[in-house]
């Protein structure tokens, strides 16, 4: 997908690139379709893992914060045509990729919302974030990622997508800082 979008992108394609035979990619996946949601599951997988190395414990809620945001967006930042495809096309799938989208955003959400938890049980923080308040913070936040990739010019996408840490790091503080309505 580096040099195609995916509807251009053929199974000759998938096989040649992954280095496999057509008979293994068939005993793996049924389609291309089902590759791409495999695909989008390992690399949230992955961008979790590069958001939990960036985790202390030591650091207060506003450094975790905005070192886990920059985490998250650098990861997206550094895989520019791999997360388009992970944004854009994993939702034109129907869905299939509404539910693929739906459950990763559900995991970022789980995270945020039982980092709040434990640091407002050590009276860091004012409010705990139900998990429908953290996924609404991680929707609104993957909306903004997927405006940028929409709307930026393809050489502008990795600054946009990295100058996305203020706000999204802002919103978390807002949301945690006070009892809420």
């Amino acid at each position: 997908m580096a040099t195609k979008r995916y509807r251009d992108v053929t199974l000759a394609d998938i096989t040649s690139s992954a280095k496999v035979s057509r008979r293994t990619f068939y005993e793996h996946f049924t389609n291309k379709d089902e590759c791409l949601l495999a695909l989008a599951r390992t690399t949230s997988k992955r961008i979790m893992n590069s958001i939990i190395s960036s985790y202390d414990a030591a650091d207060d809620w506003p450094q975790t914060v905005t070192k886990v945001t920059s985490g998250y967006l650098q990861f997206i930042a550094e895989h520019p045509t791999l997360m388009y495809a992970l944004y854009v096309e994993v939702a034109a799938l129907g869905q299939s990729g509404l539910e693929v989208r739906r459950e990763i955003s559900q995991t970022f959400a789980e995270f945020l919302s039982s980092q709040t938890k434990l640091r407002r049980s050590s009276a860091e923080l004012n409010h705990a974030l139900s998990r429908q308040e953290a996924l609404a913070l991680v929707a609104g936040i993957n909306e903004l990622i997927l405006q940028t990739f929409m709307t930026e010019k393809t050489s502008d996408r990795v600054t946009e997508i990295t100058r996305l840490n203020n706000v999204a790091s802002s919103l978390i503080l807002r949301m945690t800082s006070h009892s809420g309505v």
